[in-house]
């Protein structure tokens, strides 16, 4: 059995290896904008099509952003508490 004939059975194209691959590099943060130069897209719609949104990705950017902002405020009552 060739490469191929194993690739036919599972269904496997390489739209799906693009598509897992931008949807990981989504997952990891990166813009949106340098996905679609990434891929080439002449639009971001185009991009976007080939993203998955995945909840554990979202929640977990939404707990860094909390965390910078905490860090942030700390930061700024620091800086206060030694001025006064």
């Amino acid at each position: 059995m060739t490469n191929r004939d194993v690739l036919a059975r599972i269904d496997l194209h390489w739209h799906d290896l693009r598509h897992e691959a931008l949807s990981r590099l989504a997952d990891e943060g990166v813009p949106v904008h340098e996905l679609q130069l990434l891929a080439g897209h002449a639009s971001i719609t185009t991009t976007q099509r080939y993203m998955n949104a995945r909840v554990n990705s979202l929640a977990e950017s939404i707990r860094k952003a909390r965390e910078r902002r905490v860090n942030r405020l700390a930061d700024a009552n620091d800086d206060h508490v030694q001025m006064g």
